[in-house]
């Protein structure tokens, strides 16, 4: 099992880049092995967002081990070619750390810009182009989402993982072209933690739909990281996310710095 933290990057404090660079230095030092940020344009009520792309370009430059990536990035709303662009320099900064975590988007990223597109068919249609971009082909791609002509990047590596709302099937529409799945279940209070039971339906959904059966599956731990790690792991679960419930950056700081679960073992 690996273990990250996954942070927004909004409101006074999480708004500031600078500060979540420090936490991504930190959490490295304290051997977590991986920093997500949520990916977001638009954020009611929190004015102050930090963008994640530029975010993690600085994080990059200041780590050299820890994992890194937007969970997730809309597709729709960023276009795939613009995401392959990012993708490709940021993984050649970091030395092949990022992983590029794609989805559907939230609503609230798209109307109030009169963007009109289906979010999931942008999703769908968009991952398979990211993956063809990376590739170092030259692309044509007449899609009902997207159109590219004649274009050429350098081939680089980038390992996808889809995510979205389970158990809805918007994860497992990319299946085949991903690395790994990053799935969102909600209650009334906000995430749910999958139960190990759940995890295993999960995995064996994914890989149905042409997921790779050694892929990474990927969940939210909640505030309190589950103990049952060997039951999570035989349900094929390779990373957990956190934010350790932090009321605030001093509790969040001191949460980082104690390091994952298995550091004291």
């Amino acid at each position: 099992m690996r273990y990250a933290l996954y942070v927004p990057g909004f409101g006074p404090s999480l708004g500031d880049p600078s500060v979540l660079v420090s936490l991504a230095v930190e959490a490295e030092a304290a051997g977590w092995d991986g920093f997500f940020l949520w990916d977001h344009v638009v954020v009611p009520g929190d004015p102050v967002v930090a963008d994640v792309w530029v975010t993690l370009g600085a994080v990059a430059a200041r780590t050299s081990r820890v994992r890194l990536g937007p969970l997730v990035t809309s597709l729709g709303r960023r276009r795939p070619w613009k995401v392959a662009l990012e993708a490709s320099t940021l993984q050649r900064l970091s030395g092949g750390r990022l992983v590029l975590g794609v989805g559907a988007g939230v609503p609230q990223d798209f109307s109030p810009f009169g963007e009109r597109v289906s979010r999931a068919e942008a999703m769908s249609e968009g991952v398979g182009l990211v993956r063809a971009l990376l590739s170092g082909a030259e692309v044509e791609h007449r899609g009902s989402v997207f159109e590219v002509s004649g274009v050429r990047f350098a081939p680089v590596e980038v390992p996808i993982w889809v995510g979205g709302a389970w158990p809805r099937s918007v994860p497992f529409r990319a299946a085949e072209h991903a690395a790994g799945v990053v799935p969102a279940t909600f209650g009334p209070d906000g995430l749910v933690v999958l139960s190990p039971a759940d995890a295993a339906r999960l995995k064996a959904d994914f890989v149905a739909s042409g997921g790779p059966s050694d892929g990474d599956v990927v969940l939210w731990g909640g505030p309190v990281l589950p103990a049952e790690v060997a039951e999570y792991e035989a349900a094929g679960v390779t990373w957990m996310l956190t934010d350790g419930g932090a009321e605030g950056l001093e509790e969040l700081r001191a949460f980082v710095a104690a390091g994952p679960p298995r550091s004291g073992v």
